[in-house]
């Protein structure tokens, strides 16, 4: 399977947001038909015929900047907690271990990093120790001198706005509440579900009045969203992400019909937790108290257990009730690509996306060979890209 490409010119990245959500543009792709439409009437595009599936998760300011003992200064990346919940190693105090990708890293021989700053009116120290390598990340051990505050509260004080890779620039006071969703609700990504930044409460509450339920699950956005496939499709690793999804959530989806996601990270949550309550049916009762997990070709040798995606939300809501669980969760790399049927969505609102990525292939999967004229036509009529950029409503 060849590489999805095209040719982004620079100046056609959003490097800053507008400065209102909702003036974003919004291309609309209906079976092959393309208008230009404004973000801030999505309602009446949408409204009495389909419903939202939202991302509640929350970025948290996963960069920092410490000093090596000779001065020098050293980026680092927060990418997930070393084992366990992830809200659970946010809330730890005192201490704790973090896998990391660094900055100069071959510049930090030994010894510990170090980063200061006033809070509360006394200074606060922060320091990382190097524990290990493994598998492109290092793993370290922060402590810090207020016992009382959490990791979550560190990284607020001592971190910054994980800005994406292309975004040439520092990150700015705005980027605090422009790069998370006016709905961010559970900490943990260290990437924004950007195709939810373009909504505000009003664009919210117009969607309400016409009658568009919103569905909300949790997946934390990981570093390797970003990761390119340099090579084979089929060589590609896929990078895995914590998700879970309420009892309630789930009810709400195994009723609702004509589902749009808002972004990749909900098409992964709710095709994974199809792939999940096939699994499940197959393999008898499972500890549905532990994490389950859904591996990236898991999609290719799935046996027809379910009649829809109803049957199958209604299968898990059940597990759950056995089990006395309010929640489904586990860990998901499932990498959508040309060949996979879409279980769960009818339709699919994001931004445009990097060539090379993953994020573009889960598009070509979903409308086909006609991603190719929804980007030129992006491009050759002003849209901004990425992250910041302009939104697009893909229904094939």
């Amino acid at each position: 399977m060849e590489v999805l490409e095209y040719q982004l010119p620079e100046e056609r990245i959003a490097w800053k947001p507008k400065d209102k959500r909702s003036d974003a543009k919004l291309l609309y792709a209906k079976s092959g038909n393309i208008t230009d439409e404004k973000f801030s009437d999505v309602s009446k595009i949408i409204g009495g015929k389909y419903h939202l599936i939202l991302n509640e998760t929350k970025v948290v300011n996963a960069r920092l900047h410490l000093k090596k003992p000779t001065g020098g200064s050293l980026e680092v990346f927060c990418l997930e907690p070393e084992g366990g919940d992830i809200s659970e190693k946010l809330a730890q105090t005192n201490q704790v271990e973090w896998r990391c990708l660094l900055g100069g890293a071959k510049k930090w021989k030994e010894g510990f990093i170090v980063a200061e700053e006033f809070y509360a009116g006394k200074k606060l120290q922060l320091k990382a120790e190097k524990i290990s390598f493994f598998n492109g990340a290092f793993k370290l051990a922060f402590s810090w001198s207020s016992p009382k505050l959490s990791f979550s509260e560190i990284l607020e004080i001592f971190g910054k706005t994980p800005l994406p890779p292309y975004i040439k620039r520092r990150a700015e006071t705005s980027d605090i509440k422009r790069y998370q969703t006016v709905f961010a609700k559970n900490e943990g990504s260290v990437a924004a579900p950007t195709a939810s930044l373009h909504f505000t409460e009003g664009i919210l509450h117009k969607l309400g009045q016409v009658g568009v339920e919103q569905v909300k699950v949790n997946l934390h956005v990981g570093a390797g969203t970003f990761k390119p496939i340099s090579s084979l499709v089929d060589e590609h690793i896929m990078h895995h992400e914590l998700f879970d999804v309420h009892i309630d959530e789930l009810r709400r989806l195994s009723v609702l019909e004509n589902l749009i996601a808002v972004g990749t990270t909900a098409v992964r949550t709710v095709e994974s937790l199809f792939i999940l309550a096939v699994q499940l049916k197959q393999n008898g009762a499972e500890d549905l108290a532990k994490p389950q997990i859904v591996r990236q070709w898991d999609w290719k040798s799935q046996p027809l257990l379910f009649g829809d995606y109803h049957d199958a939300f209604s299968f898990l809501v059940s597990k759950c009730e056995e089990s006395g669980l309010e929640k489904v969760y586990g860990y998901t790399s499932l990498m959508i690509v040309p060949g996979f049927k879409f279980k769960v969505i009818t339709g699919l609102i994001t931004n445009f996306h990097m060539p090379k990525s993953t994020l573009l292939f889960l598009v070509s999967a979903f409308i086909g060979e006609s991603w190719r004229e929804v980007y030129s036509h992006a491009l050759e009529n002003d849209y901004r890209f990425l992250s910041y950029g302009d939104s697009s409503l893909l229904i094939p």
